[in-house]
């Protein structure tokens, strides 16, 4: 399967965040691993993950801290519960 180039630039200022929307199996996190490699990817559908974060919310806010440029949360809809 071949990978369609993208037309998208993200070059936020530090301190912004930004959501990148779009249907399932579009490429979203494809794209973000292969421009952002050094980023953490929390994906919220693995199940350890999010029972991690859900036992203890503020870890979330934790790791950002260490790393606060650039992180990305897969699957914001089932994190929500985690607030």
């Amino acid at each position: 399967m071949s990978i369609i180039q993208r037309i998208l630039k993200i070059d936020l200022p530090k301190g912004q965040s930004a959501f990148l929307w779009g249907p399932r199996k579009t490429g979203k996190t494809t794209f973000l691993r292969r421009h952002f490699p050094e980023s953490p990817v929390y994906d919220f559908l693995k199940t350890d993950l999010f029972l991690e974060f859900s036992k203890r919310p503020s870890l979330l806010r934790e790791r950002i801290r260490i790393m606060p440029w650039r992180n990305f949360l897969r699957e914001l809809r089932r994190g929500e519960i985690i607030s």
